[in-house]
């Protein structure tokens, strides 16, 4: 079931195995009802106005209750999106599958969405529709490893999950629906690895 806010119970608790210690990976979930809470006010060059990302899914992925410590809580966190858009009359499906990282990080070709020692995710999409009837925006959202010495050094998964929302050319008509937050198997994280080899080749991607 899909928690209603971030103030409230985690929607998903996933436990997890870094370095030979155990952790879990908790997901809030949600919809959006505040965009000021989610710090769409601080956004630069926005092209709608912030009260139209209500209704919009939030999710925000800690990890916690790890008993590693010192470099052992290394990790990051990997998110490969994929979009489709649908026209107004039946026709082609466009599809667009893409590794989701800040735009400005993504020059210094860098895979992660967000790593660090325990690091935590927050991301709250909203009106990527462009001109197109119907958007089925869905996220695969991996913890993994991170290489410490050099870029030969593997990325592994330790986990996933999957998220997402659908939104319309005519949100009136048809509101913006939450796609159920599941957990993912590391056969998705071996889907992706050929994309991710193609848009990071300095970097070394570990099948499961």
């Amino acid at each position: 079931m899909v928690a209603l806010s971030l103030d409230n119970q985690p929607a998903i608790v996933i436990p997890f195995s870094l370095n030979e210690h155990d952790g879990k990976v908790v997901v809030y979930y949600g919809k959006n009802d505040d965009p000021i809470k989610a710090g769409f006010d601080i956004v630069p060059d926005l092209n709608f106005e912030i009260d139209l990302v209500r209704g919009y899914p939030m999710m925000h992925a800690r990890v916690e209750n790890y008993s590693g410590s010192g470099y052992r809580m290394l990790c990051g966190w990997i998110q490969i999106v994929t979009e489709e858009f649908y026209p107004s009359e039946g026709g082609r499906i466009d599809k667009s599958v893409f590794v989701d990282v800040l735009p400005s990080m993504q020059v210094f070709g860098i895979p992660f969405a967000s790593f660090g020692y325990l690091p935590q995710l927050f991301d709250a999409p909203a009106h990527n529709i462009g001109k197109h009837a119907k958007l089925r925006w869905v996220a695969d959202t991996f913890l993994t490893t991170v290489p410490m010495r050099s870029t030969e050094g593997r990325i592994s998964c330790i986990t996933g999950f999957r998220w997402g929302y659908v939104e319309h050319d005519n949100p009136k008509r048809k509101p913006t629906s939450i796609l159920p937050l599941e957990i993912i198997s590391k056969e998705v994280w071996n889907s992706h690895v050929p994309l991710l080899e193609k848009e990071y080749n300095a970097w070394n991607f570990g099948r499961a």
